[in-house]
């Protein structure tokens, strides 16, 4: 999960400069990310504190505040038509904004094609990920949060999420990375997960 956190932002307009800062803080080549080994335990150990000093992963901070380290379980797992219903957005201002505060990528939709600006932030972003969808790219996997109670929280992958939600035919067959945890840890994370 954390492998594919990393090379997901690791080229991102919003988050790049920040986790090139965090590697070289932690003294990490990009190999690391690049062209990494998840079965490699020193590599493993390096990535988490290059996520903890990007993100506040394993510190209790910023994006994981609150969240399950340690209690999470993860498998790499293939989504269908139907979970694009049950993704949310993170417990965040603009992402409840966008969504008219149901945190449901489909519900961005109505915003972005009307052209409703969330506090003045253009959509470009969005539009550009579901051009690149309907030209054919392929998006890395997405990293998402769910206890058998309650829908699928995105950890990692919100510009995606929203791009598939404007195309959603090619939502069906993508791959994630899925955290299960109790309700009660999901919630903690995030607060606003109904």
């Amino acid at each position: 999960m954390i492998l594919c956190f990393l090379k997901a932002e690791y080229t991102s307009p919003r988050f790049a400069e920040d986790l090139h800062a965090a590697m070289a803080k932690c003294h990490a080549e990009p190999s690391l990310i690049l062209s990494g080994d998840p079965e490699n335990a020193e590599e493993n150990a390096l990535r988490a504190e290059v996520m903890g000093q990007f993100r506040g992963y394993g510190r209790d901070e910023e994006l994981f505040r609150n969240f399950p380290v340690g209690e999470a379980s993860w498998v790499y797992a293939e989504l269908e038509a139907e979970d694009l219903r049950k993704i949310r957005y993170i417990d965040y201002s603009y992402w409840n904004e966008i969504s008219n505060g149901t945190s449901c990528p489909l519900d961005a939709v109505e915003n972005i094609r009307a052209d409703r600006r969330i506090f003045e932030v253009p959509h470009d972003r969005f539009l550009a990920g579901e051009q690149f969808l309907r030209e054919g790219g392929k998006f890395p996997p997405i990293v998402l949060l769910w206890s058998e109670k309650g829908p699928y929280v995105i950890v990692e992958g919100h510009l995606r999420m929203t791009s598939y939600a404007l195309a959603p035919e090619y939502f069906p067959g993508t791959f994630c990375y899925l955290g299960t945890c109790s309700q009660e840890a999901l919630k903690r994370w995030n607060v606003n997960y109904d």
